[in-house]
């Protein structure tokens, strides 16, 4: 009788389809470390759009040993490769002023922004000088930012239904009526600092 062991599967002939859903939930960072370069098919699969709709960065064990240059590189390659469908983009440490002008000057459909401990202290001009924003949710956490600066973040973001901001400086609790009362249109509003939390929702 032959026992003869069963055919290595050749990854390779998967459709694009289903190696673009693989790649979404290995998550763009890791495509961008090379799961992408594996074979010609695997290579076309992440030159797909729709692979790049969500970049996370800010949880991932890379912004730990990669260079902030590099980073940055990883960040702009992944935002060309969503060829403006990003939606969701996330980063920690290395994000600088002109990362976040590259992004939204490249994303029309940017719909969610985090930023942790990240360098840009002009957030605001950078945002008013941008195009409308079709932003809804902006989560900024120990970033440098003013009362000012967070206002002037705001108004340039219209359809902002979430803001989350975490010990920022001269963001403070007693700032949260002002928020609340100029922008009644966000429906959840949370400030957090020296573990005091203000959250309000409608």
């Amino acid at each position: 009788m032959d026992h003869a062991a069963p055919r290595a599967r050749d990854w390779s002939l998967l459709p694009l389809d289903v190696l673009s859903s693989i790649f979404i939930r290995i998550g763009a960072v890791d495509v961008l470390m090379g799961a992408g370069l594996v074979c010609r098919s695997w290579l076309e699969a992440a030159k797909l759009p729709e692979v790049w709709r969500a970049v996370d960065m800010d949880k991932h064990e890379v912004v730990f040993t990669k260079c902030n240059v590099v980073l940055r590189a990883m960040a702009k390659a992944a935002v060309d490769r969503a060829d403006g469908q990003l939606r969701s983009f996330a980063g920690k440490l290395f994000v600088t002023n002109e990362l976040i002008k590259y992004i939204v000057e490249r994303s029309p459909s940017l719909t969610s922004l985090r930023l942790v401990s990240c360098h840009v202290h002009y957030l605001a001009s950078v945002m008013q000088e941008s195009p409308p924003m079709e932003l809804r949710s902006l989560e900024l956490d120990d970033t440098y930012l003013t009362v000012k600066d967070l206002t002037s973040v705001v108004e340039s973001c219209p359809l902002l239904e979430v803001l989350r901001v975490r010990n920022c400086v001269q963001v403070y609790k007693k700032d949260e009526q002002a928020l609340r009362a100029k922008f009644a249109r966000i429906k959840t509003l949370k400030i957090e600092r020296d573990g005091a939390t203000v959250s309000i929702h409608n």
